[in-house]
């Protein structure tokens, strides 16, 4: 089979949202990007039809959007910001509210369906004639020889060998890069499945994300654009996850609307059932020569507090940065110093992140009356600090 050579200045390995967010970011410096993915185009030929994944998109992330020139794209369909949170403790009377007007806010965040966020950013990327595309890929190694990484790969019946100083794999949880380069991984069973779906109510959502922490797992309710629908977030343990994916929709819109409380009402519609494992995965390396990982590739957590894409995101950002301004210097590689600040920083702050869902995970789960009562009064008293809030969504 014949062996055909090319070179790229950057080559990025995953084209989901994350992917497609660090080669817009990277496009205007007018170096070559190679996007490679395993998977089909992410041409969405429907967009009215919606989608059952969602995010939580945090101010932060919007901000990283808004300079791309894609956020209002983004949110020209089905759009949903919500303006409100409210967190409760299913077991006392702790309970905490955000309001984006007592913080000075527009809003705290938006709900977004996964397809427009893509088909958003795959837009603005086919318009960068410097960004080339491979679709359909089936990976087969990756080596440094001297000082450029060497990527082989099946495209069409032909073997191709892509060279570059710098690798990112942005290709998800079960990362080919991260496995290819031997980058030593953390990983632990959070003990629960996280099940989501749509669901129409009785009441109106009024635009707030509610959240409730029970004992076997926490239940969030996230506002869509249609003001009796939401989507919602299900984590507990495997065997009541199971049971919920199989029973009947009575049932199951019975147990809903029970285990929130009945703060919406009754469930009068439901969407289908979805589900998956929770692990939490942490990478020891975040970078090595020539190569560098971002999103859920490094890093995936529990959804409590809905930050997984979030946190990929501002990997994408502070990555994306340091690169632009190695090649600001006219330097035509990206040097492991600049690697290591980005891992410095990055491994800092989602490590934090990992650790406090855990901790709440923990937290929230214990019956000991003790810790309960702790728990609600740190709810409480964190109610009424607003700069303690403010800190919270600053991000």
């Amino acid at each position: 089979m014949d062996l055909e050579k090319d070179h790229y200045d950057i080559i990025i390995v995953g084209a989901g949202i994350v992917g497609l967010t660090l080669a817009l970011r990277l496009a205007d410096s007018g170096r070559r990007i190679a996007l490679i993915d395993q998977g089909q185009p992410c041409e969405i030929k429907d967009l009215n039809q919606a989608d059952h994944r969602v995010s939580a998109i945090t101010r932060g992330s919007m901000r990283l959007f808004e300079r791309l020139g894609v956020w209002d794209q983004m949110i020209a369909q089905r759009a949903s910001p919500f303006n409100a949170m409210q967190v409760w403790d299913a077991c006392g009377s702790g309970q905490i509210h955000f309001d984006s007007a007592s913080l000075g806010f527009s809003e705290l965040g938006y709900i977004l369906e996964n397809k427009l966020i893509l088909a958003a950013l795959w837009q603005s990327v086919k318009t960068k004639s410097n960004v080339f595309c491979f679709w359909n890929i089936k990976l087969q190694a990756l080596q440094m020889i001297e000082d450029r990484q060497q990527l082989h790969m099946d495209c069409e019946g032909k073997t191709l060998c892509l060279e570059t100083p710098l690798v990112i794999g942005a290709d998800g949880a079960h990362s080919w890069v991260r496995e290819a380069a031997g980058i030593e991984l953390k990983e632990r069973e959070y003990d629960h499945s996280a099940l989501i779906c749509s669901v129409k109510t009785e009441k109106v959502h009024e635009k707030t994300a509610r959240q409730r922490f029970m004992p076997q797992g926490p239940l969030a309710f996230l506002p869509l654009s249609e003001e009796r629908t939401s989507s919602i977030v299900w984590s507990s343990e495997p065997k009541q996850i199971a049971h919920l994916m199989h029973c009947s929709e009575a049932e199951f819109c019975e147990a809903l609307a029970q285990g929130f409380d009945h703060r919406l009402g009754a469930i009068i519609e439901l969407g289908p059932r979805y589900c998956f494992p929770l692990k939490m995965r942490h990478v020891k390396n975040y970078v090595q020569a020539g190569l560098a990982l971002v999103g859920d590739a490094a890093h995936t957590l529990h959804p409590l507090a809905g930050q997984g894409l979030n946190l990929g995101l501002a990997d994408v950002a502070l990555l994306g940065d340091l690169i632009l301004e190695e090649y600001a210097h006219k330097q035509t590689r990206i040097s492991y110093r600049s690697l290591r600040r980005y891992e410095r920083t990055r491994k800092t702050e989602n490590a934090v992140m990992i650790s406090l869902m855990g901790g709440f995970q923990n937290l929230f789960g214990t019956q000991i009356p003790g810790l309960i009562w702790l728990r609600n009064r740190g709810l409480n008293l964190t109610d009424r600090l607003p700069f303690a809030k403010n800190l919270i969504l600053q991000k």
